[in-house]
């Protein structure tokens, strides 16, 4: 009979080890469960293969998927700048049962039967057997990383390692919901700079591509002369006709190069270090690096991890990597026993501002109400970057087209009064 061995949790929430002799897997995880252990791990040591029986797989086998339950490539798509539907519908749906008093093995169990979803359904029913299995939650959602970040992953880890799993659900919530509100801003924001760009774009496709070159036909076949204005449309029509091509060509092979360029750590450093730097972008991409930083650090705070492993959670999801190194010195930096507030003013972490807050908040011994704080702080000053850099796209683009638009119209006034002179000599 194979050996099993196993990292669980007791009653009080000790962890304990120890090895077990089970037919199957699934046999070793219910035999954890009648001794009122939680497993955390539970691997084979290899003694002999492993056999399923048939008997309790019939009886803990996961529903089969219908025919219209979804391929795992279906739970990749990601609502853009915000978080997986797939991943708060099943958070949102899971925290409302477990709340309930449902355990959590029964309440993924549930889901996989009741929801109608194809999506979220194909997803309980994968987590399900995982968990049936003798899995964590943690690492049976660690399978679909497209679907839950690193951020959720460790948060639903700490809250089953400190078994205050649903306290740790409601803070994933509001993460979530903090991240959907950027998401708004931020497409609320783009939504008619990108119009009138689309505007502008199509009002020039239409006089270089369109009208000009019957303009030019005519006054070809009269013999009259073009106002410059006409001669520098013209001029430029053949230019983006003849040479657009080789251009659309080296812009593709440009951001190719960068991309690649941008793979590489020193590229990357490179990058991020100037996206800081553009002007009007670059506190934008601060302020939302700021918020997903300090909000992490109050739920973790907040959930009774301590400052080390807080701290060592929260590097992982900073996309920016000059923040992440400076995360990480000052994470090195607390280890060795300084304060919150000197490690991330020596670097650069958080403005002065918000260190002052951060230094009353350690000194009262309220750090993750802090840092909750200074989050919605920093979604403030995200909101009023955000509009600041809008109308300063606006107004480039408004004026731009503006101004081509003119231009077009006194171009086709001129050649019109052109046309009809030549009209009268003839």
């Amino acid at each position: 009979m194979p050996a099993f061995t196993y990292t669980a949790l007791d009653s009080s929430g000790k962890p304990c080890n120890g090895t077990l002799n089970a037919t199957d897997r699934r046999t070793a995880a219910r035999l954890l469960a009648a001794q009122n252990l939680r497993p955390l791990s539970l691997a084979s040591n290899g003694t002999a293969p492993e056999k399923r029986s048939e008997r309790n797989d019939a009886a803990t086998a996961t529903p089969p998927a219908s025919p219209d339950t979804p391929a795992p490539r279906k739970l990749s798509r990601k609502r853009l700048f915000g978080v997986h539907t797939t991943a708060n519908d099943f958070v949102d749906s899971f925290y409302q049962l477990h709340t309930s008093g449902l355990p959590m093995g029964d309440a993924v169990k549930l889901l996989s039967l009741r929801v109608s979803d194809p999506a979220l359904r194909y997803l309980c029913q994968s987590l399900w057997r995982d968990i049936s299995e003798g899995a964590t939650l943690a690492g049976a959602m660690s399978r679909f990383p497209k679907v839950f970040d690193n951020a959720t992953l460790h948060l639903i880890e700490a809250g089953e390692s400190t078994g205050n799993l649903a306290p740790v659900l409601k803070k994933t919530l509001e993460s979530y919901a903090l991240r959907e509100a950027l998401r708004s801003k931020i497409l609320s924001s783009i939504g008619y700079p990108t119009a009138l760009c689309l505007m502008t774009i199509g009002v020039l496709a239409f006089f270089v591509f369109g009208l000009i070159p019957r303009l030019e036909k005519i006054m070809t076949s009269l013999g009259g002369k073009f106002p410059w204005t006409v001669k520098a449309l013209m001029a430029f029509s053949d230019f983006l006709v003849k040479g657009g091509p080789f251009i659309l060509v080296f812009i593709i092979l440009a951001l190719f190069a960068f991309s690649r360029w941008r793979r590489t750590e020193s590229g990357r450093l490179i990058s991020d270090r100037l996206f800081l730097r553009i002007p009007f972008a670059g506190p934008v991409f601060l302020h939302t690096e700021t918020v997903r930083i300090t909000d992490l650090l109050s739920t973790l705070l907040g959930s009774g991890i301590n400052a080390t492993d807080a701290l060592r959670l929260c590097e992982r999801p900073v996309e920016n990597r000059l923040l992440r190194e400076r995360l990480s010195a000052g994470r090195q930096m607390i280890n060795d026993g300084a304060a919150f507030a000197s490690a991330f003013k020596y670097h650069s972490i958080l403005p002065p501002s918000d260190i002052d807050i951060l230094a009353v908040g350690e000194n009262t011994g309220s750090l993750a109400d802090t840092f909750h704080t200074i989050a919605l702080r920093h979604i403030n000053a995200l909101d009023k970057a955000i509009r600041r850099l809008s109308r300063i796209i606006i107004i480039a683009v408004f004026s731009g087209t503006t101004s081509l638009i003119f231009i077009c119209v006194v171009s086709v006034i001129l050649t019109i009064l052109s046309v009809g002179q030549n009209i009268t000599r003839h």
